[in-house]
């Protein structure tokens, strides 16, 4: 909808638009909302029907008993780190390089090629997960962090591929053909000129892969047992055979999306330029 319609629309659209803009934050922000207050309520609160939501029953207790035995989840976020950091430092690495090739240079059946990048999202992480678990299992890599990072890469670089790829193909060929005649090579054009300026789509696929590792939880729940556990094992933990700590479990949570809350907002302008200029460009 352009502004100029918009303008001519009058009270009523305006109204119209506010009140859906109104019920998207309303919906986005629910489930935030609800973590936050259901990590300050007590357990008894909690299982009520309907929950008992009045401000007596607000408690810190679920935040102490969590910090108090902080090893385990203080072990996961620590293996979530090294996996995520790892995933998406060899995403981008790989990459870039091939989405690079893929929107400039002169490789045969570029499209094809990248479909199939793509296709291999297609299929579902079951159909692949005891054959990977019997690979990994005869390697002896089974509950190792790096193995784990390994297989994040499996939906992380054709992520990265795509996002980087519709920016590049939008790249002015003027700026290689001066490079070009100045002498430069595909690989000191690809370093000196088209990584420079393609800083906020690197971070925008950066932080993409970097959440989708993070938050991955059925390989981890195949191929990990005890020392290489990521944060969403360690949550999943606090639902028991007999009781599930709902309150426990909202806190350690909510400690675990910290830092991908900073991730988001300390990289907020590069995320929304990236993507900004892989749509347009691509």
């Amino acid at each position: 909808m352009s502004y100029a319609l918009y303008r001519r629309g009058g009270a009523g659209l305006r109204l119209v638009t506010i009140v859906g803009l109104v019920l998207f934050v309303v919906w986005s922000a629910a489930p935030v909302v609800w973590l936050i207050l259901s990590s300050l309520l007590q357990q008894k609160a909690l299982i009520a029907r309907p929950p008992d939501l009045s401000p007596a029953n607000l408690t810190l207790d679920n935040f102490v008993t969590v910090v108090a035995s902080a090893a385990a989840l203080g072990r996961g976020i620590l293996n979530s780190l090294i996996v995520a950091l790892f995933s998406t430092a060899v995403a981008l690495a790989l990459g870039a390089p091939a989405a690079y090739a893929l929107a400039r240079l002169s490789v045969q059946r570029a499209n094809a090629i990248a479909f199939l990048v793509l296709a291999t999202q297609m299929l579902p992480s079951i159909a692949i997960a005891i054959p990977l678990f019997l690979v990994i299992s005869r390697i002896g890599l089974i509950d190792n962090v790096f193995s784990l990072g390994v297989v994040y890469l499996s939906f992380n670089l054709p992520i990265v591929i795509w996002i980087l790829r519709g920016f590049f193909l939008g790249i002015p060929a003027g700026l290689e053909k001066a490079a070009a005649i100045d002498g430069a090579g595909v690989l000191r054009t690809f370093w000196h000129i088209v990584l420079p300026i393609s800083i906020p789509p690197l971070g925008a696929a950066a932080v993409f892969a970097f959440v989708e590792a993070w938050n991955e939880f059925f390989f981890a729940l195949i191929l990990t047992r005890q020392s290489a556990q990521t944060v969403p094992l360690v949550i999943a933990a606090f639902a028991g055979q007999y009781q599930t700590v709902f309150g426990q479990m909202m806190a350690a949570a909510l400690i675990s999306v910290v830092p991908v809350i900073v991730l988001a907002v300390v990289f907020r302008d590069w995320i929304v330029r990236g993507f900004a200029d892989g749509m347009m460009k691509g």
